[in-house]
């Protein structure tokens, strides 16, 4: 009897495994599948190569107006992924392939050295470059990926690509430090660039949607003058403030977490 029942109960852990599986690889699937949309509008869609064109015309405006009005060591700071370079190639494939972001995969797209300019940034950074300003690089790409990120920026025609101005992260996704060491230096940032709010300092790293949108209205006046956002709806933290631990989630959670975010139409009954 003792035998028929343990044997019972192993049958029915591993139904109740097994059906947990088939659960999250649907999960997995739609969490894939919402992407699609947001890829597709990245790489097809006229209305972003406008935003992005429009974005670095007045990044290159507001620089122009520091330099006029005599700042000295005028700087730019930038990010690289989604807002100088474009990887949408690196999340169709996770999309199709229905895989998540991992470490070793986004290593193997960075070497690489596939990542297309975004519309208007080469023309920006040289801008920059040549009329007295310095652009700094930073970004939370792997230290590892250096080489292999510098030849792919030179392909595409990124100007002043040198140990001090590009900034990979070394054991933090918070810039603030590197951001500290470029005013230490005695550069006057005037611009920063980014399809991040954490590409404008520490005040939003690992906030929720909330905090970050109060970051937002406390420094409204700042956006287009000294902050130039770029949209990314594919992947930032953005989706990680949905939630707290959002990602140490189940893809089953994180689709419930999705839903449960949205605001709502209540139609009459």
């Amino acid at each position: 009897m003792t035998y028929i029942v343990k044997l019972m109960t192993g049958i029915l852990l591993v139904s109740y495994l097994s059906a947990c599986s088939t659960t999250e690889k649907k999960a997995d699937q739609r969490l894939a599948d919402q992407s699609v949309m947001a890829v597709n509008w990245m790489q097809q869609s006229g209305e972003y190569q406008a935003i992005a064109l429009q974005t670095f015309r007045f990044a290159t405006s507001a620089f122009q107006q520091s330099v006029d009005a005599g700042v000295r060591s005028p700087a730019v700071i930038v990010d690289l992924d989604e807002t100088m370079i474009d990887n949408s190639a690196y999340q169709a494939w996770a999309a199709q392939q229905q895989a998540p972001f991992t470490d070793k995969t986004w290593s193997q797209w960075t070497h690489a050295e596939q990542a297309l300019a975004i519309p208007g940034a080469v023309d920006f950074a040289r801008y920059v470059d040549s009329h007295g300003g310095t652009l700094f690089y930073v970004s939370n790409r792997s230290v590892h990926d250096r080489e292999a990120t510098i030849a792919n920026l030179r392909v595409l025609g990124f100007p002043g690509i040198t140990d001090q101005t590009l900034l990979l992260s070394t054991s933090t996704s918070n810039k603030q430090a590197r951001f500290d060491t470029i005013h230490a230096e005695g550069f006057q940032v005037v611009v920063y660039v980014g399809d991040n709010l954490n590409d404008f300092g520490a005040a939003t790293w690992h906030k929720n949607n909330s905090e970050r949108r109060a970051f937002v209205e406390k420094n409204r006046a700042k956006f287009g003058t000294e902050f130039f956002l770029l949209p990314n709806p594919s992947y930032g933290d953005w989706e990680s403030g949905l939630s707290n631990g959002y990602s140490a989630m189940r893809p089953s959670e994180k689709l419930h977490t999705r839903l449960q975010a949205l605001r709502v139409w209540k139609a009459p009954q």
